[in-house]
């Protein structure tokens, strides 16, 4: 019997000519399923002069070639039959309707990490000494409460900014003014967030860095800016701003002063819950942009419809923008943000 398989390994070997690998479905182990084509004139002579002569005598005796034919053509059904059970399983597959790609698997077009392992990432960062009043399953800390272990708005401020003039000054203006393009059309980005991510609160004793020089979601420290126009603020605040559905308006320090001041004006008296700041990080082609959660409008010029109608449709709109409490961050705040007129000391009035 044992010559009986030896043949029938040296058929197969002949007979497969081109093939695909299969892995059935829960299993790492595979075969190959062979495209099946009839033996060449000189494959059977061979096999049958081995039938006849064999190593010495007859290595086939009287109805071992049927038996062989037999174990063939069941090998070669049960072969077909799991190939077919396999594209069966591939078709049902593709009748069924699309799921979600598992979280670990998911790469959006404007996040490089799933949200959760971004926020367990950098979630890492607070204390382990974290205490409870100020632990949150949510954002890792609550907001809101100042505490000198996380941030109290005050302590370790050099970790965001070194108080640079830099960072708020046009030095030589004469020199360094930003040249206006006129005929430059606006630039309004916006990116798809899941509902269901949380952006990350982070200590003071945690360094925050962005992927992207205007960032419109991200983790951030956890006491926000007070509203109003700031000297500067950085990044780190700013982002709690907007997703508390607020606005941030950003210009260069060396943009043209009349655009600053007309857009100044317009974001002042649409919405209370805004910051304004300078910011060096902007184009020059677009020195001047608004930012809202998710979505972002840099401006070479200043239209009145164009920053009215951006404020209408994206304030209010981050994870909390219902909350309407202030923050208590207010390094170098100017002028604290009040209601336009016709507001009638309600968020809800955009624009009014």
């Amino acid at each position: 019997m044992a010559a009986l398989w030896l043949l029938l390994v040296l058929q197969l070997i002949w007979t497969v000519d081109s093939g695909k690998l299969v892995f059935p479905e829960g299993t790492d182990v595979g075969y190959i399923v062979p495209d099946k084509r009839a033996r060449t004139t000189e494959e059977e002579d061979w096999l049958n002069a081995l039938q006849k002569e064999g190593f010495g005598g007859s290595i086939l005796q009287r109805g071992e070639r049927e038996a062989l034919n037999e174990v063939e053509e069941a090998l070669w059904r049960t072969i077909e039959n799991s190939a077919r059970l396999a594209r069966q399983q591939d078709f049902r597959a593709d009748d069924r309707e699309p799921q979600p790609d598992p979280i670990e698997n998911w790469h959006g077009k404007w996040f490089p990490h799933a949200p959760k392992e971004l926020n367990r990432d950098s979630s890492s960062g607070n204390p382990d000494t974290l205490p409870e009043e100020l632990k949150d399953d949510k954002h890792g800390v609550a907001m809101g409460i100042p505490h000198v272990e996380c941030d109290n708005a005050k302590i370790n401020l050099t970790m965001d900014w070194d108080f640079s003039p830099v960072n708020y000054t046009c030095f030589d203006p004469k020199k360094h003014r930003i040249p206006v393009l006129a005929d430059l059309k606006s630039k309004e980005t916006c990116v798809d967030i899941p509902k269901g991510y949380s952006p990350q609160h982070l200590c003071m004793n945690t360094p925050i860095e962005y992927n992207t020089t205007l960032p419109t979601f991200g983790s951030h420290r956890p006491i926000w800016p007070v509203y109003g126009e700031y000297k500067f603020v950085p990044i780190q605040r700013w982002l709690h701003t907007i997703e508390h559905g607020g606005i941030v308006m950003l210009y260069d320090p060396c943009a043209e002063p009349v655009l600053v001041n007309r857009l100044r004006k317009l974001v002042t008296g649409c919405f209370r819950k805004h910051v304004i700041t300078p910011y060096t990080l902007l184009s020059r082609e677009r020195p001047l942009a608004l930012v809202a959660w998710g979505c972002s409008l840099e401006m070479a010029v200043v239209n009145d419809e164009e920053v009215k109608t951006f404020i209408k449709e994206h304030a209010l709109h981050g994870p909390e923008g219902h909350y309407a409490k202030d923050g208590g961050y207010k390094e170098g705040l100017l002028r604290k943000a009040e209601y336009p007129p016709g507001a009638q000391e309600k968020d809800s009035n955009i624009c009014p």
